[in-house]
Parts: C-alpha cells; sequence; structure tokens
C-alpha cells in the first residue's frame, strides 16, 4: 500500500515539474503555450509590416 502511494506522490510531482516547465516564462515566448509575452501577441512582432 505504501509503494502504491509513493509511486501515485512521485507520479503527480512529476506531471507538475513538467507542467511548469512547459509554462517557464523565463525561457522566451517559444516555450510557452500562449503566443502572447510583456511586449504582447507574438505573431504580430514577426511581421516587418504592421498589420494595423
Amino acid at each position: 500500500m505504501n509503494t502504491i502511494l509513493i509511486l501515485l506522490a512521485l507520479t503527480s510531482f512529476l506531471a507538475l515539474l513538467v507542467s511548469y516547465a512547459r509554462h517557464d516564462r523565463f525561457a522566451g515566448p517559444a516555450s510557452s503555450s500562449h503566443p502572447f509575452d510583456e511586449l504582447g501577441p507574438v505573431e504580430e512582432r514577426r511581421h516587418l509590416v504592421p498589420r494595423g
């Protein structure tokens, strides 16, 4: 029983760690699941001529 609880706790910890690593804002917008950061939408900054 204890082994099952320990494995469950380690699995949930690993899932939380992976979730944090995927949504880390310090690595830049390419690692984020949302195409926004402090400067606005990432897609608009990729164009040389602003689309307004």
